[in-house]
Formats: structure tokens, C-alpha cells, sequence
């Protein structure tokens, strides 16, 4: 049977289960830790049987496998020997746990009609003319909850009796197991590894939580910047620059913890998800960039011919330049040619996004890639023909890149809101802030550590 939700606890004035743990997994790890070392004993007793091997094979050869082999049974029956230990060490804490967290649920269970009873709201007579019965009853009534809050005292105190002795127990056999392990076995260097990341996990999540939190304000302030205050293109830059950069350093220290056993693939696996759209819209980005600069020749080449048919088929615009160049003294193809490529830039460099393109471009888009979309469309929407499908590609590839980093920043803040923020001292909060349903179900369901349940 689970123990109750973190909310739950809240007659004791916690927001958490002060006595986490189950006794039925320590007790299948200490099994098959049993089971392990029953294994390796096996292979023991092989080892010391081919090391006192009196066989008729003689040579160089023969001894160093004798001797091989007998200094590896030395080294394995360490390992039995801390196998079996810290098998019975856990075997040991199980009955403890159970009893710290037996009391536990007594307390709470006698901490919840008092606390109830205590949040209450009562209407109570007052005023200077009470009848006799009236004061009795406001007396009863503060009788009553003297008794309620000493009984919620009480529960309190069982409670601190329970964490004490968790505590207390906890570090006993904490150090039974270490001294099982202090048997002159080298660990691997990946263990000691471990070991160190373990001492520091709860800096390495700080740090890693504190980044997170700073790259998704970075993030929504670049978008409310880039919607709502031109002009600001190199701030917005260096903001989603910076959030992109902030959110690879958490990755890289979720990736550390959860390799190590000291946090959850699931936190690392938003990071990485906020990275790889990051990438993706960058890919988005350098393609518009790309076919911008073909774009924006081709749209002065035909500046050109649509300026050169203008003469020829004698429209107002034709005739306007037939008349320009005879006042400069000009050929008039050589003024088409030279006004052509002034008018598509004044064209190109003159749109502006507005609408959905805009918003989508304000999540996803850095300023040169920006400027890209907003030439690729102005031009789609100008001319006809060809370039009518860079405005196409360009609104395809704009709202891949805007999705791609509003999914993102979605999660980003989804994940907070439900995970919530939690800051620590070694093992103390020193600040936690989140909704208690949201909180418990995202750690129960999503942040499962890769070392535990």
C-alpha cells in the first residue's frame, strides 16, 4: 500500500512525506545482493580449487595461473564479504523504516480530527450582555481547542520521534555499509565517479534548476521584447542566444546526474528537447537565410524587365521614365537599369511582418534570420511567378522554426509550474515553491531517479 500524497501531510504542516521510502524494494535489493554474493562465493571456491590444484602440469605457465587464480579469490571473497554485508545492513534498516514509518501514519492519523477541528469556522456569541449558557459555551469552546491543539502537539511530537528515529537508524546502517565497502577492493573508476557526483548532487541540481529558471525568463522576455519594442535586436539575440547556451549547461549537469543515478532521464530529456529545437530552428533560419539571397537578385532582375515592359508598352510608369531620361540626357534603359535594383531593394527592405507571421518569428527567429522572412515574403507578396514560392517556403519554414520554439518554451514552463522550483542545502530545502497535486503526481510519474523508484 503507498504512502499518502505529499499534500496530505499537511495537518503536520508538511507539504511532503517526511518519512519517504519502501521497505519492500530495500528488501528485494538486499535479496538479491544475497544472491550476488552467493554467486560470486561459487566462483570462489573454483578459483581456490585450480590455485591448490596439485596436477601434473609443471611449468611457468602453470604457476601464474595457480597464482592468478588465488589472487583473485582473495579479491572476490572481499566482494562476497560486502555483498553479504550490506545485504544484511539493508535487511536490517527494513524494520527500522517500517517502524519510523508506521509512526509516521499514527501521527498523522491523530493529527487530522484535531486539525481539523482547530480550522473550523465557528460562530460564536459575543458582546457584554452573554447569558450564562452563551459564556459556557464560548468557555467549552476554547476548551475544546486548547484539547484539539494539545493533541496536535502530541502528533507532532510522534511525528519527531519518527524522523528521529529514521535518522538515528538510517545512519547506523549508512555506516555499516560504508565499512563494508572500506574492504580493499579498488573501485572501478566510474564508482569513485559516482561517489563524487553524489557528494554534489544537490549543488549540481541547484545550479542546473537556477539555469533553467533564468533561460525560460530569458526566453519569454526575447519573445515580449521582439513582439511588442523594435529596435532591440541585438538584446533579443543575446537573450535567446543566452537561454539556448543556459539550457545546454543544465542539460549537460541533468545528463551527469541521471548517468549517475542522481536524478531523472526525464529532466534531462526536457533540456535536451529545448536544445534540439533550438537546433532546429536554427537549421530553419540559415535556410531562409540561404534562399533570401537568391531571392533578392532575381527580385531585381525583374525590376527590371517589368520596369523595361512598362517603357515599351507606354504605361504611366513607362512614360514617367521616358521622361526622366530625356531630361537627364540618358538612354532610358540605361535609367531602367540603374533605377530597377533600387526599386527591389526599397521593396525587399520595406516589408514588415505583421499577424501570425510575426508571432511566430518572435519565438523562434534571431534578427538576421528575421529580416530573411520578412524579404522572402515582401517579395512572394510583390511579384508573381517563381518567386511567389520563396513566400511559401518561406511561410513553411517560419512556422516550423515558431513552432518548434513555442512546443519549447511550452514545456519549459509546463515543466516548472508542475514540477515546481526547489533549491537545497545538502539535504534541506531552502526553497521549494510549487502546487502540491501537480508537484507530487510529476515527481511520482516523471522525475523517477535512474538509481531508485
Amino acid at each position: 500500500m503507498g504512502r499518502p500524497a505529499g499534500w496530505a501531510w499537511q495537518p503536520l504542516g508538511l507539504d511532503s512525506d517526511p518519512v519517504p521510502g519502501d521497505p519492500q524494494q530495500i528488501g528485494q535489493e538486499a535479496h538479491h545482493l544475497a544472491s550476488v554474493a552467493s554467486q560470486i562465493s561459487d566462483q570462489v571456491t573454483m578459483l581456490q580449487q585450480i590455485a591448490a590444484s596439485n596436477s601434473d602440469e609443471v611449468g611457468k605457465h602453470a604457476e601464474k595461473i595457480r597464482s592468478a587464480a588465488g589472487d583473485l579469490a582473495g579479491q572476490l571473497d572481499k566482494v562476497v564479504g560486502r555483498y553479504q554485508k550490506v545485504s544484511s545492513a539493508l535487511t536490517g534498516w527494513i524494520s527500522e523504516l517500517e517502524q519510523a514509518q508506521s509512526m509516521s501514519l499514527q501521527a498523522l492519523n491523530e493529527a487530522e480530527g484535531p486539525y481539523k477541528q482547530l480550522h473550523q469556522t465557528v460562530a460564536l456569541p459575543s458582546g457584554s450582555h452573554m447569558t450564562a449558557q452563551q459564556k459556557q459555551q464560548v468557555q467549552s469552546y476554547h476548551n475544546q481547542m486548547n484539547q484539539a491543539q494539545g493533541e496536535l502537539d502530541d502528533a507532532i511530537a510522534l511525528l519527531h520521534r519518527a524522523t528521529s528515529l529514521r535518522d538515528e537508524q538510517g545512519s547506523y546502517y549508512a555506516g555499516l555499509i560504508n565499512q563494508a565497502c572500506d574492504d580493499g577492493v579498488k573501485d572501478s573508476w566510474w564508482d569513485q565517479f559516482k561517489d563524487w557526483v553524489s557528494s554534489v548532487a544537490w549543488i549540481i541540481k541547484d545550479i542546473c534548476t537556477v539555469i533553467e529558471v533564468l533561460a525560460t525568463i530569458a526566453a519569454v522576455l526575447a519573445f515580449i521584447l521582439a513582439q511588442f519594442v523594435p529596435g532591440l535586436d541585438v538584446l533579443i539575440d543575446a537573450l535567446v542566444v543566452g537561454a539556448f547556451w543556459a539550457t545546454l549547461g543544465a542539460a549537460a549537469g541533468r545528463l551527469l546526474l541521471a548517468a549517475t543515478g542522481n536524478g531523472s532521464w526525464w529532466d534531462f530529456a526536457i533540456d535536451a528537447f529545448s536544445c534540439l529545437t533550438f537546433g532546429m530552428g536554427r537549421v530553419a533560419g540559415e535556410m531562409a537565410e540561404g534562399l533570401a539571397k537568391t531571392a533578392v537578385p532575381l527580385s531585381k532582375t525583374l525590376m527590371t524587365s517589368e520596369l523595361a515592359d512598362d517603357v515599351l508598352n507606354g504605361t504611366a510608369k513607362g512614360t514617367m521614365l521616358l521622361k526622366y531620361a530625356a531630361l537627364t540626357g540618358e538612354d532610358v534603359s540605361t535609367v531602367v537599369e540603374r533605377l530597377a535594383p533600387k526599386l527591389a531593394t526599397a521593396v525587399t527592405d520595406g516589408g514588415k511582418l505583421g499577424g501570425a507571421t510575426k508571432v511566430l518569428s518572435s519565438l523562434g527567429s534571431l534578427s538576421k534570420e528575421g529580416e530573411a522572412f520578412t524579404k522572402l515574403l515582401t517579395i512572394g507578396s510583390r511579384f508573381t511567378g517563381s518567386l511567389a514560392d520563396f513566400s511559401t517556403a518561406a511561410k513553411t519554414l517560419l512556422a516550423v522554426q515558431g513552432g518548434f520554439a513555442g512546443v519549447a518554451g511550452v514545456t519549459g514552463i509546463s515543466t516548472l509550474v508542475t514540477g515546481g522550483i526547489e533549491l537545497d542545502w545538502g539535504s534541506n530545502p531552502v526553497l521549494k515553491a510549487d502546487y502540491g497535486p501537480f508537484a507530487n503526481w510529476y515527481e511520482s510519474h516523471l522525475e523517477i531517479p535512474t538509481g531508485g523508484s
